[in-house]
């Protein structure tokens, strides 16, 4: 485990999946989800090459079938420390023999975890390191405290969105494939979204595709203080908490793609919302956390 310190925050950072493992405020308030193994053992899990579910369990490249696991490969394996200053870490994953028998591609997935003011970045870096072009699906799943408070309740945060929004949802089923459309029960100006954990014990995930916002706020509307996550570069936003166990966290995950449609075709490449680099290029993308203490939203 890597520890960062800057003007009283800290980080945790931990090789295995170059996940971002705690974050504590100048306060000394843990704002992350902690991870218990017992509800779910992630905290902010990195999601590469799939997102979520595949199509019986696996997808086709260049005409060939592989059994991709889900939300890809990345989270389970061990990184290492390429770079690190002050305020920043760097971690490194890079393809071997095994992660091409269900991906068959060369690459470097570098992962960097910075402080920022009241907050944090988590920033994405995939490089092309094959002879040919090369598709993949990349996302954050940070799973945020709620409620951040003591004396508060799960129910007294909405995700406030930066725009209007209409609550298209792609809908999960059964085994985690989308099938279809659903309305988020989004309050009459399309801005927020309250929180209930019935809703997400009937739902499991909100996955909003195509949306105007590239900015959100888990906010406690009472006392304007929670945290904004900015994802300028990506284009799905899934909000979850797991289903039935009233837990005292919410994810807010950016994604570069999403799960695999029941009806889709199978080809990795015809995945909405998939990235495709070139030989010898990369693609860069990410997410920014900033805690609010009232009066910003």
């Amino acid at each position: 485990m890597i520890e960062l310190y800057k003007d009283g925050a800290r980080m945790k950072v931990a090789l295995l999946g170059g996940e971002l493992r705690a974050y504590q405020d100048a306060q000394g308030r843990e704002r992350l989800w902690c991870g218990d193994a017992a509800v779910w053992k992630g905290v902010s899990p990195v999601l590469f090459p799939a997102i979520g579910a595949l199509k019986d369990g696996g997808a086709a490249f260049e005409g060939r079938r592989y059994a991709v696991p889900r939300h890809g490969f990345a989270r389970d394996l061990p990184f290492e420390v390429t770079e690190q200053g002050e305020d920043f870490v760097t971690l490194t994953l890079e393809d071997n023999e095994e992660t091409r028998k269900v991906y068959p591609y060369r690459f470097g997935l570098s992962v960097t975890h910075r402080f920022v003011p009241n907050g944090f970045e988590t920033r994405f870096t995939v490089e092309n390191h094959s002879g040919r072009e090369m598709p993949f699906l990349i996302g954050g799943h940070p799973g945020f405290a709620c409620p951040m408070e003591e004396g508060e309740r799960f129910e007294d945060y909405v995700v406030r969105f930066e725009k209007p929004e209409e609550g298209v949802l792609a809908v999960c089923g059964e085994k985690g494939l989308l099938y279809g459309e659903g309305r988020a029960p989004l309050t009459p100006d399309g801005r927020d979204l309250p929180l209930r954990h019935e809703d997400f014990d009937r739902l499991d995930t909100y996955i909003f595709a195509g949306l105007k916002s590239r900015r959100v706020d888990l906010i406690n509307p009472a006392t304007g203080r929670g945290v904004r996550l900015s994802f300028p570069e990506m284009p799905v936003l899934a909000i979850w908490s797991p289903p039935h166990k009233n837990a005292p966290y919410v994810c807010l995950e950016p994604w570069h793609g999403l799960p695999a449609y029941a009806a889709e075709s199978g080809r990795f490449e015809d995945k909405p919302y998939h990235v495709k680099v070139g030989v010898g290029g990369a693609f860069s993308c990410g997410y920014r956390a900033e805690f609010l203490e009232g009066g910003m939203a």
